[in-house]
């Protein structure tokens, strides 16, 4: 019988141990199956989140466009008038094919002007086109208009301000926690409390001084003392 003196026999284990350990087959393998999952979830969240951005700036820019398109207007503006910028709101945000739209038209009041503590924006008209039960929009009152002074600029006093509000639903096609990203802005607690994790709600605040007049609101044009300004 052959004998193996021990020191060999832990000689042979360790350099055994050692070109095991320092083997690198299947390691290219290995690495891609623990990255694999990362890489997919990265390129998922990257159209995600793109598609998410781009939707918020193309809201934006809709509702840039219909304040623009309200401060150039020399006549009065009516219903049918914001019946055809909630239509062209509709047609620039496809994917709400029910926006909430509220146009006012505010005027800046100062404090020396009305012998208060503070300035202030009235409302000279306010309308609201769209609806939805779960996100109520009502025209805007003087008393909901003062606690804008922070996001609205100060001007002069009787000075004008066209304010534009919209509000759109976006669906991503995959739920990455887009609600949580777009909390941070001026929506609510209650406008994602019926909705998933993968939508959001983009909420716009377009504001635009009136370029070649008061932007009054009349119905009947034919009759002046109706038109509010």
């Amino acid at each position: 019988m052959m004998n193996v003196h021990p020191t060999r026999a832990f000689s042979r284990l360790r350099t055994r141990a050692l070109r095991w350990w320092r083997d690198e087959d299947g390691v290219l393998t290995i690495e891609f199956l623990f990255f694999f999952p990362v890489m997919i979830w990265i390129w998922i969240a990257s159209i995600a989140y793109f598609d998410a951005y781009r939707t918020e700036s193309n809201t934006q820019k809709a509702a840039m466009t219909v304040a623009d398109m309200i401060s150039r207007e020399q006549d009065n503006v009516s219903d049918t008038y914001l019946n055809g910028a909630y239509g062209l709101l509709q047609f620039l945000t496809p994917h709400d094919p029910a926006p909430l739209m509220r146009i006012s038209v505010l005027r800046y009041r100062t404090k020396a002007a009305t012998g208060t503590s503070t300035d202030r924006y009235d409302v000279v008209w306010s309308r609201v086109r769209g609806s939805s039960a779960a996100q109520p929009l009502s025209p805007m009152t003087n008393a909901e208009s003062k606690t804008l002074m922070n996001k609205l600029p100060l001007m002069g006093n009787e000075d004008r301000l066209i304010l534009v509000e919209t509000t759109t639903d976006f669906t991503s096609g995959f739920n990455i926690g887009l609600r949580t990203l777009f909390a941070g802005q001026s929506a609510t607690a209650a406008d994602y409390a019926s909705v998933e994790i993968k939508d959001a709600v983009l909420k716009s605040f377009i504001f635009s001084a009136p370029r070649l007049g008061q932007t009054c609101f009349n119905n009947t044009p034919t009759n002046v003392s109706a038109r509010v300004c």
